[in-house]
């Protein structure tokens, strides 16, 4: 290393001394705009070489350069300027407004780079550096709030994993990384982001046929800056930490009762040397509810004190709460992650490289995720005419115990079915004296745990692996013919490798050991070529674009697991040959290729009018053979309004736009052909099993049509620009499972009968309200909604269950209706609206009953940046409004008697859990029932029911728990998702450490839910059931991370 040093040194001495030698000087000054606003950031190039700078946040700069040679100055937006370096030692710079060069250009389409102005249907960008603001590994949290009409739905920030993203609210979102398809974002390094182009409908989807159906995002990776050698190093470590837990009571331990029990001693069960501890009183240690005694300090038999050969057996200690026994339990966890990255570009040639590596510890103890990502980005011209470049992109992952979701998962255990006065302190030693143990025994002559083993048991004992390794990339060539005429040919490839293992420990006293491996692996090879045309006609005023081309890909999903039976044999050895009864089997393979062919054109009108226009035929192997061609097709037209107006400083730019998009799409594989399932073996002989459903040859996947109009405005010189959005959809000829007669030997069939319609608002803003020499305030914000409804699904055929939570709750789809109701049991009313209870004192409950919606009214983002001379403030905001979720955590909070809702006072100001005879209980208003309508409803007759009832009947799953309706919430959110304050290092001072810039950041995600019905749940982050996000079963605590970032630049 120190050698290398020597040698670089060495070369940058005499570097030096050439230059003095050719009349070298320092050159400094300032930029400024054409309203003298210092410019920051500005490349200064000395003219035919790579010696260049930026200028800093004042706009000041210095390069060394020759009398004579030529100082070339470049900004987006602004004119190029140029000046010749003379015998002063000082040139200022004031560079002028470009209107052509304020054409922003944006990525469409397989790629295609287009003025913003030509498009004519919905697109919106976000910079690499935006997507960057928090260091996020999943891009999606990072896109969150930044674009009109995406929701983010999904993943808890307690596990390792990525969110989803929604458009138009719809998920299965193709990605593409420079052309490349990925199947999974996490392949995707948002380090090296350059440009994220999201295409939300169909006119601009159209040209990547049914892949791109529920929208594109496109994105661009980094490459090199022509005339610049960069290498950077970005550190950020980050501390993760829980930030919201649900309100506990603090008042009553663990128990089904007020009442200790009393150990009575019985010699023909007993030790002798047990005698001593007749009459000791003891809680119920097997109860996982906390409707126990209330915690005053008695001293009383703890779990551990019945395990003999401890320190503890024997003694009593106080009874009494512990407040943060659940936030003791997790981590405070830190993450690492560190990138560096080279390039280097000049005439004819462009690398890049970069390699980030990411060490990221879970809350819950024993988690940790590695993950190595690996990029090299390419491209060189061999001549004037031929170019070649090759993308490659690899990622090595490793993840040890990622946290269980739903329910049984440590996370939800604790707040479902937990005891106030446990000490996290003594659970974490799980064995004692040889062995096993568990606060939760099932008496003091039972060790044996009941219902669940010790937490920090699970997490270092029940242990779970997973390995991945994907690749994607591309090798392309261009050929150019003339200026007019091009091509490329693309080999694309993508593979993802998934293996695992998993674990149930040999030492449990609970449940039967297991152990499981699995394997699966996806892999995409596409193979593209596509013929560009563009050339200006009719003196310039015509300019033509179009493009031909066609691609072929096969995919292929091959999945092995294997999993032991009846429990394992060998303790603590865990492998599959270890297995009592013979090992369970699956294996799946799924095999399609696609072809596909189109056309795109794109014709513009003396810079006023646009029109774009798309076909393309895609063939499939999923469909029927002789019916396995669609045609998608899209048209679109712009018209720009500034242009029938003199230039002004007050109307930049103003655009209409309209478009049209039909767009079918194929049937899932092996959907229209009878396949037969592979079994486990049967008295040593292979099975297949006939599956249920009745094969369709005839079955399609639907057809989508769908209507845009939109609008752009841009005004005070781009300070104010807005961007607004109609479309209309309709989704026919949907599949739908339809019951059959068993006497067909089936229960189903899927045909083609669904109809649904959606429409929606789109609507961003981005304004510059605060501008000055040293100070700028940036504010953007959008907004969007979706109205979305099932129009028909069959004849005779008015609902269908999208996903359900016992018959108690479910959501719906039913004709005529928003998509996605809930129907659950509700509080039985009386005509003048009180609640109905029954003769025992429980609440009557109307089944069946229509309670809202799962979709938002709308969803919103909101962003703000604070630039002051060095430092710059950025603020996230993300949220909605309306749309509902289920929560079973809380049913379940509320019945093992650990919310705050079942302890403290009742109205009578009396201890609620008292005994109703001594003034306590919780009290019960409304009118008793008197018999049901023809519907089943409950009615009364108005008599009143006015007591107190025990808030352990009341709480009860039987009774509360039974009514569902009481345990959905809004799911309106406001969050302050990313907050980051940045110093960039003065150019003095880098200059004097040899940077080219140096930047310290202090930064944080999920910083603060700031408004949500349950305080602890973040309806962003709700679980999925059935693949929707509408209800949790047991969601994991949400996080907070606070950071620090610093990035450098050579």
């Amino acid at each position: 290393m120190k050698t290398t040093l020597k040698g670089i040194f060495t070369l940058l001495l005499a570097f030096v001394v050439q230059l003095s030698f050719a009349q070298e000087k320092t050159i400094s000054g300032t930029v400024s705009d054409q309203n003298n606003v210092p410019l920051g950031g500005v490349n200064i190039l000395v003219q035919g070489t790579t010696n260049g700078t930026q200028s800093d946040f004042d706009g000041n700069y210095s390069i060394t350069a020759s009398v004579g040679e030529t100082l070339v100055f470049t900004y987006i937006g602004l004119k190029q300027a140029t000046a010749v370096v003379g015998s002063s030692n000082v040139i200022n710079v004031q560079m002028q407004e470009d209107a052509q060069a304020l054409e922003e250009v944006v990525v469409t389409g397989l790629g295609i780079k287009r003025e913003k102005k030509a498009v004519g249907y919905a697109q919106q960008s976000v910079q690499g550096e935006e997507l960057q603001k928090g260091k996020q590994i999943d891009i999606n949290n990072a896109l969150a709030g930044k674009i009109a009409g995406v929701q983010i739905v999904g993943n808890s920030s307690s596990r390792f994993g990525n969110s989803e993203i929604k458009l138009r609210g719809e998920t299965g979102v193709l990605y593409v990384v420079d052309g490349v398809f990925v199947y999974s974002i996490s392949d995707i390094n948002t380090d090296n982001i350059a440009d994220m182009s999201v295409l939300k409908g169909a006119s601009a989807t159209a040209v990547y046929g049914p892949d791109g159906r529920n929208g594109v995002v496109i994105i661009t990776s980094k490459t090199g800056k022509k005339g610049q050698t960069i290498f950077s190093i970005d550190q950020t470590t980050m501390i993760n930490s829980v930030s919201a837990l649900p309100d506990y009571q603090n008042e009553y331990g663990g128990g089904y009762s007020q009442e200790f029990n009393t150990f009575t001693f019985d010699p023909s069960l007993d030790p002798a040397e047990w005698a001593s501890f007749n009459g000791d009183l003891y809680p119920d240690f097997w109860a996982d509810e906390s409707w126990g005694p209330r915690m005053n300090g008695q001293q009383v038999r703890h779990w551990d004190s019945w395990i003999p050969g401890t320190p503890e057996f024997g003694q009593t200690r106080a009874w009494s709460p512990n407040e943060d026994n659940i936030r003791d339990f997790y981590e405070t966890a830190l993450t690492a992650n560190t990138n560096f990255a080279f390039s280097k570009a000049d005439e004819g040639y462009s690398i890049r490289t970069n390699l980030t590596h990411i060490d990221q510890e879970g809350i819950i103890p024993n988690s940790k995720q590695r993950t190595i990502n690996f990029s090299v980005n390419a491209s060189m011209d061999i001549n004037e005419k031929l170019g070649v470049q090759t993308v490659v992109n690899i990622q090595d992952r490793t993840t040890k115990n990622n946290p269980d979701a739903g329910y049984a998962n440590l996370g939800s255990n604790m707040n479902q079915w937990w005891q106030r006065q446990l000490d996290m302190d003594n659970l974490k030693s799980y064995e004692r004296n040889g062995q096993v143990v568990s606060w939760n025994i099932r008496g003091p002559r039972d060790p044996r745990p009941l219902y669940w083993d010790m937490p920090y048991f699970q997490t270092n004992e029940n242990l779970k692996h997973d390995f991945k390794n994907a690749t994607f990339g591309k090798f392309a060539v261009t050929y150019k013919f003339n200026e007019n005429l091009d091509a490329v040919g693309e080999i694309r490839s993508t593979v993802n490798s998934y293996r695992g293992d998993d674990r149930g420990t040999t030492k449990s006293l609970l449940d039967p050991a297991f152990y499981s491996e699995y394997q699966y692996r996806n892999t995409r090879e596409q193979y593209f070529g596509m013929l560009n045309f563009n050339k200006k006609l009719l003196d310039n005023k015509l300019d033509v674009q179009a493009s031909l081309g066609g691609d072929i890909a096969s995919n292929e999903y091959n999945y092995l697991s294997a999993s032991t039976q009846g429990d394992l044999t060998i303790p603590e050895f865990y492998n599959l040959g270890g297995s009592k009864d013979p090992v369970s089997t699956s294996t799946n393979l799924i095999k399609s290729e696609t072809r596909g062919a189109f056309l795109k054109t794109s014709f513009g009108f003396n810079n006023i009018a646009y029109l774009d226009a798309s076909y393309r035929l895609d063939w499939s192997s999923t469909a029927k053979a002789d019916q396995n061609k669609v045609e998608t097709y899209g048209i679109s037209g712009s018209f720009l309004i500034h242009e029938l107006f003199p230039a002004n400083e007050y109307i930049t730019f103003a655009k209409l736009r309209a478009g049209f998009a039909s767009a079918p799409y194929f049937p899932n594989p092996y959907n229209i052909s009878q396949v037969y399932n592979a079994g486990d073996l049967y008295q040593g002989n292979g099975t297949l099993s006939v599956p249920n459903t009745q094969a369709n040859p005839n079955l399609v996947g639907g057809t989508r049509d769908e209507i845009e109009i939109g609008a752009e405005l841009r005004t005070l010189k781009g300070r104010f620009n807005l961007d607004v959005t109609y479309f209309d959809r309709v989704d026919s000829d949907l599949p739908v499972s339809v019951n059959l007669d068993g006497s067909t030997g089936y229960t189903g069939i899927t045909i083609n009968s669904g109809k649904n319609t959606s429409k929606g608002w789109e609507i961003s803003l981005n304004t510059i309200p605060l501008k000055s020499k040293d100070f700028q305030f940036d504010l953007g914000g959008n907004i969007g909604t979706l109205e979305k409804r099932v129009e028909e699904i069959y004849p005779g055929v008015d609902s269908y269950d999208i996903s359900s939570y016992t018959s108690n709750m479910k959501l719906q789809a039913r004709v005529g209706e928003e998509y996605g109701l809930f129907y659950g049991s509700d509080f039985g009313r009386h005509t003048d609206g009180s609640i109905i209870f029954t003769s025992t004192d429980k609440f009557a409950r109307n089944p069946n009953q229509m309670i809202g919606s799962l979709l938002p009214d709308f969803t919103y983002g909101i962003t703000t940046n604070f630039k002051y001379k060095n430092l710059e403030l950025y603020l996230g905001f993300d949220g909605q409004v309306g749309g509902l979720y289920y929560s079973r955590t809380e049913r379940y909070f509320d019945h093992s008697g650990l919310s705050a809702a079942t302890a403290g006072l009742n109205d009578k100001g009396n201890p609620l859990r008292d005994p109703v005879e001594n003034g306590g209980g919780i009290r019960i208003q409304g009118v008793l029932q008197t018999g049901t309508d023809s519907n089943g409803s409950p009615i009364s007759d108005g008599t009143i029911v006015d007591k107190y009832i025990d808030p352990q009947d009341y709480f009860n799953l039987g009774n509360l728990g039974n009514v569902y309706s009481n345990n959905v919430h809004d799911a309106t959110y406001l969050k302050l998702r990313t907050i980051k304050l940045t110093y960039n290092f003065s150019k003095t001072f880098i200059e004097s450490v040899g940077l080219s810039s140096a930047q310290l950041s202090l930064l944080g995600n999920n910083v603060w839910l700031i408004n949500s019905d349950l305080p602890w749940i973040d309806p962003s982050e709700m679980e999925k059931r059935s693949g929707v996000n509408w209800a949790e079963a047991g969601m994991l605590p949400m996080t907070s991370q606070l950071g620090l970032n610093l990035k450098i630049t050579f």
